[in-house]
């Protein structure tokens, strides 16, 4: 499984660099021209190593961005003005109290 560490892609890349510069002077020093020294399969190998290291980078920083925005339009939205109330149930109403009767009965009592 490939790293998604940025740490590590940053040495990775840190360490072919170095062993293509390696094998530059070592074919430097053959005398072999340097159009030649591109067509080398081992230099071939090693610049592919590093192109694909490099997209890893741009990828990991691609994703990293993409994680932070909702974080941060997250964070930019106001919370709702009132609280909602539950779906599914009615808050009740209070019933008033009943008046006791002081008034006189009817007419015919």
């Amino acid at each position: 499984m490939p790293s998604k560490s940025i740490e590590t892609r940053e040495n990775q890349k840190k360490l072919y660099d170095q062993r293509i510069q390696e094998r530059r002077a070592d074919l430097e020093k053959k005398g072999i021209p340097p159009k030649e020294i591109n067509k080398d399969k081992v230099y071939e190998h090693l610049m592919a190593k590093r192109r694909a290291i490099m997209k890893a980078i741009i990828a990991i920083n691609v994703s990293n961005a993409r994680n932070e925005r909702p974080k941060e339009a997250a964070a930019e939205q106001a919370p709702p003005a009132a609280p909602v109330a539950p779906k599914g149930k009615k808050p009740k109403k209070e019933k008033p109290e009943k008046a006791e009767k002081d008034a006189p009965g009817k007419a015919g009592d």
